[in-house]
């Protein structure tokens, strides 16, 4: 229940994000976002919501990423666009799990 939460949460963030247009949008913003949203999508095996990625998109497409966190946010995105989450490609699941890790957001699930 608590992932589920979570990922509401970070539904919101996404949904508030990108209807703020002059949003100080953060390299940490993708993970406090995606991290939450990565883990529930492969719990439920659902695909994230519409709204989500194409916040993430927004995010993505902000100009406001340096290298390493656009890299990762498209794996993010890669992994959520799909029909199923959990089948992932290894490089994509470790580029993901690191850089989450790595910003105090340890997967449980990928």
């Amino acid at each position: 229940m608590g992932r589920i939460a979570a990922a509401v949460v970070a539904v919101v963030t996404v949904v508030g994000l990108s209807s703020c247009a002059s949003a100080d949008i953060k390299p940490e913003d993708a993970y406090k976002i995606g991290c939450p949203l990565v883990d529930a999508a492969v719990t439920t095996g659902s695909v994230a919501g519409k709204a989500t990625v194409a916040g993430l998109k927004k995010l993505r497409d902000s100009g406001a990423l340096d290298a390493e966190p656009q890299r990762w946010l498209e794996a993010v995105i890669s992994v959520l666009d799909s029909a199923d989450p959990a089948k992932a490609g290894d490089d994509t699941k470790t580029l993901i799990r690191d850089g989450c890790a790595s910003h105090g957001y340890p997967l449980h699930n990928l």
